[in-house]
C-alpha cells in the first residue's frame, strides 16, 4: 500500500472529523474567492465604462474619493480646459444612485452632456436618442429595462419628477446596462445641482502619444488649483468604495487562511494523539520517521486541496447568486480568474502542509517503546 492510499484510508477512517475540517476549510475559501471576484468586478465594472466612453482623462476635485466624485460648478474649468492644445472636448457627467421605484432596488442614473461623444459607444436597441439637452424624457439600459419592468412610452418618476421612457440602449458595461440615462441639463435639474458635475472628461488628439497625454495632464495638476486630471484607472482605484472592498477582501484572505491552518493543525494534532499506538507500531517495523512525517503531511495536505476545491466551487456559486441578487445587479460584474482560482488553491495546500508541519513532527518523534504501552 502506497503513501498516498495510506492516508487516505486515515481520513476515510475518522469521517466526521474529516467531513467537518473539509467543511471548515471549504467555507474560508468560499468566502475569500466571493469577496475577492467582486471587489475586483466592481473596480473592473467601473473602469470598463469608463474605457468604453473614450476617455483620455477625467478631471474632478482634488482628493476626490468618494463613491461619487464630489459636485462642483463646470462652467469656468470646463472653458478653461478647452484653451489647452490638443483638447477637443470636455464632457460633463454627474452621476447619482436612486431610488426609481418603490418596489426595485436603487439604480445608478447618469448624466451626460448632450450632444458629446459620452453618447457615441451606446447601441439603440429600441425607441430613440434625446433630441435637446432640454427634453424631459429618460433612457434605460438593457438591464435596467428588466430590472424595472418597464417599457418605451412608461413613466419612471425620479425625485418626485415624471419622465417618460424614449429608449433602450445596449452598452459594453455592466454598469451602463443597469443604469437610467437622461441628458446633463435635465439630470441637474433633477437632483437640484445646476450648473454642477461629477467630473468632466477630457477627449485630447487621436493621434497623441501616451507621453503628450501625460504633459497635458501634468498641465492641468498645475494650472487648476484645487482641481486634478487623472486616468480612468487612476479614479477608480482612489474610490473610497472600492478601497473599502479591497480592504475587507484582504482582510477574509488574512483571517481565512490562520483559521485554516489552525483548524488543520487542530485537527492532525488529535488524530496522532489518538493513533499513537499505531505510530508507533509503524516506527516498531521499521518506518523512518521522515515517513512518519510525509504521512501526516499528506494526510494534511489532501484535506486542505479537498477543502480548497470544494470551496472554490462553493465560492464560484457564492459569487454568481450575489450578482444576481435585485440589489446587486447591474452594478458589479464578478470576476473569478483561472489563475486567480489556481492561486487560491495554491494557498489552501500551503496552509494545510504548515497547519500539519508540527502535528508531522511530533508523531516522527515518537519513540515506539512508550507508544506501544499506550491503551
Amino acid at each position: 500500500m502506497n503513501l498516498i492510499r495510506f492516508a487516505f484510508n486515515n481520513l476515510y477512517r475518522r469521517p466526521a472529523r474529516t467531513i467537518l475540517t473539509l467543511s471548515a476549510i471549504s467555507f474560508g475559501i468560499a468566502a475569500i474567492v466571493a469577496l475577492t471576484a467582486i471587489a475586483w468586478g466592481f473596480e473592473a465594472s467601473w473602469q470598463k465604462a469608463n474605457d468604453a466612453r473614450g476617455t483620455d482623462l477625467i478631471v474632478t476635485r482634488l482628493a476626490s474619493q468618494n463613491s461619487m466624485p464630489s459636485p462642483f460648478s463646470a462652467e469656468k474649468v470646463q472653458h478653461d480646459l478647452l484653451m489647452i492644445p490638443h483638447v477637443n472636448q470636455a464632457v460633463g457627467l454627474l452621476s447619482e444612485m436612486l431610488s426609481v421605484s418603490y418596489d426595485s432596488p436603487p439604480l445608478f442614473v447618469f448624466g451626460w452632456e448632450l450632444p458629446s461623444y459620452l453618447w457615441q459607444h451606446l447601441q439603440l436597441l429600441e425607441g430613440r436618442w434625446p433630441q435637446t439637452r432640454d427634453e424631459q424624457a429618460v433612457m434605460i439600459g438593457a438591464l435596467a429595462k428588466e430590472l424595472l419592468h418597464k417599457s418605451i412610452g412608461d413613466t419612471i418618476e425620479i425625485e418626485g419628477f415624471s419622465y417618460p421612457v424614449i429608449g433602450v440602449f445596449q452598452s459594453s458595461a455592466l454598469v451602463e446596462n443597469g443604469a437610467i440615462l437622461m441628458s446633463l441639463t435635465q439630470m441637474q435639474h433633477t437632483v437640484d445641482k445646476e450648473g454642477k458635475v461629477n467630473v468632466l472628461n477630457l477627449q485630447v488628439d487621436a493621434d497623441l502619444a501616451v507621453k503628450e497625454i501625460e504633459q497635458i495632464k501634468k498641465t492641468i495638476n498645475n494650472t487648476f488649483k484645487g482641481f486634478m486630471a487623472i486616468t480612468s484607472g487612476e479614479l477608480v482605484s482612489q474610490n473610497a468604495i472600492v478601497r473599502i472592498s479591497k480592504a475587507m477582501s484582504n482582510a477574509t484572505i488574512l483571517i481565512a487562511s490562520l483559521v485554516g491552518a489552525l483548524i488543520v493543525f487542530n485537527t492532525m494534532l488529535m488524530s496522532i494523539s489518538e493513533r499513537t499506538r499505531e505510530i508507533g507500531l509503524l516506527l516498531a517495523l521499521g518506518w523512518h520517521p521522515r515517513t512518519i512525517m510525509k504521512l501526516i503531511i499528506s494526510e494534511s495536505a489532501i484535506l486542505s486541496l479537498a477543502g480548497g476545491m470544494l470551496g472554490m466551487i462553493l465560492g464560484i456559486a457564492l459569487t454568481y447568486g450575489l450578482e444576481h441578487l435585485e440589489l446587486m445587479r447591474g452594478k458589479i460584474d464578478a470576476i473569478v480568474s483561472p489563475a486567480f482560482l489556481l492561486a487560491v488553491l495554491g494557498l489552501s495546500i500551503i496552509l494545510g502542509v504548515l497547519g500539519g508541519l508540527y502535528p508531522a513532527l511530533k508523531a516522527a518523534r515518537t519513540q515506539p517503546s512508550h507508544a506501544l504501552r499506550q491503551e
